[in-house]
């Protein structure tokens, strides 16, 4: 059950974070959004691990990796693919990212020896055309050079992120605190992406609008902090390949928000989509042959 609710609550919150980033792209760069974003969820989880008396110490190995899954977690990918929304629309980049089902599966396979599971992977097909099915009369409509960059662009962050996800299990593995781990990673992601903005000359900038705040705050608190702690502690109990499955639900969530605040119009195939990746869903996370393994984890 407390594999459910993990999974709904990265769900949830990340399909809602599509909507947020779109006021964060702007007057200030990608780069200094997502910087202010990681270290102000880290500073409020090193006040959390404090209270907590979670042990923050790591060797230097440990910190090297800890540094390598936070610019790959929390770093690159995110910086492509908020980079990728100035070509495409939120719902597309959120079509590209279903591939992280597979990315974690492949990689994971040849890197960590992992088992290719065949329910995730027939779910992650499943998912995969569901999305398709979702997007297809818009992505027909609007096959230019600016979508092939925004596609491209999702894709290599999703690599970055696959790699990120793979680093986590390898830390969870290793018996790391949780909190203490995505705290530094956190940390580490906001410094390096600071250091790449000003290498690449631009200089730090602030909007205080209203919508900028709140949306900052809320992709801090939530869609970092609530949310991507969730994620990372699905990774240790049910692996990188079935919590990849995250990557296939929340562009629908993002959809039904869509539908709410930019006036998404749905179609029968896109109502059959949904239905597809649902089923999907169903069949990645063994809810059937596999719901034995899944409560004892």
């Amino acid at each position: 059950m407390q594999n459910i609710l993990l999974f709904s609550l990265c769900s949830f919150v990340w399909g809602s974070t599509w909507y947020a980033i779109t006021f964060q792209l702007g007057d200030v760069d990608p780069l200094w959004s997502i910087s202010y974003r990681f270290v102000l969820a880290g500073l409020i989880l090193m006040v959390i691990c404090f209270l907590k008396r979670v042990p923050i110490q790591f060797t230097s190995r440990q910190h090297l990796r800890i540094f390598v899954q936070g610019i790959c977690f929390c770093g690159i990918s995110y910086w492509l693919v908020y980079l990728s929304e100035l070509y495409i629309n939120s719902a597309q980049s959120a079509l590209v990212c279903t591939s992280m089902l597979y990315l974690n599966v492949i990689i994971g396979h040849f890197w960590l020896g992992n088992p290719v599971r065949l329910p995730v992977v027939i779910g992650g097909v499943l998912g995969s055309l569901g999305i398709v099915m979702v997007f297809l009369p818009e992505l027909a409509a609007n096959l230019t050079t600016d979508l092939m960059k925004g596609v491209v662009m999702a894709f290599a962050g999703c690599i970055f992120f696959s790699i990120g996800s793979l680093i986590c299990e390898i830390n969870k593995k290793s018996g790391l605190p949780l909190l203490s781990v995505v705290m530094m990673a956190m940390i580490y992601s906001s410094l390096f992406t600071a250091t790449f903005a000003l290498s690449l000359g631009k200089p730090p900038s602030f909007q205080w609008s209203m919508p900028y705040v709140v949306s900052l705050l809320y992709l801090a608190v939530f869609g970092s902090i609530l949310a991507m702690t969730s994620y990372v502690a699905l990774i240790g109990r049910i692996g990188a390949d079935r919590t990849a499955y995250v990557d296939v639900i929340y562009p629908i969530i993002s959809l039904f928000i869509a539908t709410v605040f930019e006036g998404y119009q749905w179609t029968a195939l896109s109502l059959a989509g949904v239905l597809v990746v649902l089923v999907g869903n169903y069949i990645a996370l063994g809810m059937s042959a596999n719901k034995a393994h899944i409560a004892k984890c």
